[in-house]
C-alpha cells in the first residue's frame, strides 16, 4: 500500500478508481459535482466526481465543461469532510463548502456519499492517504 498526499496528483489518480460500474443502481440518482479546492499545498486544485444512477462513473482531477453542482471550499475543511470529521451536511449548512448550480442535486450527492461503496473505498484510500 502506497502512502498519497491528500489532493496531490496520486491522490486523484487514486480517486478515478472509485469507479465501480457492477453496483447496485439507484435510478434517479444522477450528479456532475465540480470541487473546486482552495488553499491548498498544491494551490488551487479541481477536481470532479460523475455519477449515473447512483454508482460513480467518473472522478480524478480537472473540470467538468457541464457540472450540474460545484463546491468550493477550503484544503482544511476538505481535508476534514474526507477523514470524518465534518459530515457534508454540515459543510453544506454553515457554508464551509461553497455551493453554486443546481442545488437540488445536493440530495443526490448526498446519497452517492453516504452509499457503502463510496464510505468503504474512501476509507480505504483515506488509511493511506497523507496531508
Amino acid at each position: 500500500m502506497t502512502a498519497v498526499k491528500f489532493l496531490s496528483d496520486e491522490y486523484l489518480d487514486e480517486l478515478g478508481d472509485l469507479v465501480t460500474p457492477d453496483l447496485p443502481e439507484v435510478p434517479h440518482v444522477n450528479v456532475r459535482l465540480q470541487f473546486h479546492a482552495t488553499d491548498t499545498p498544491e494551490g488551487e486544485v479541481d477536481y470532479h466526481l460523475v455519477a449515473e444512477r447512483g454508482v460513480v462513473v467518473r472522478a480524478g482531477r480537472g473540470l467538468l465543461a457541464d457540472s450540474d453542482l460545484a463546491i468550493r471550499a477550503s484544503y482544511r475543511d476538505l481535508l476534514a469532510f474526507e477523514s470524518g470529521e465534518l459530515h457534508a451536511a454540515t459543510a453544506f449548512v454553515t457554508g464551509q463548502f461553497a455551493v453554486t448550480g443546481d442545488r437540488a442535486k445536493v440530495l443526490d450527492l448526498m446519497v452517492v456519499l453516504q452509499s457503502g461503496n463510496y464510505q468503504r473505498f474512501i476509507a480505504d484510500l483515506w488509511a493511506r492517504t497523507t496531508w
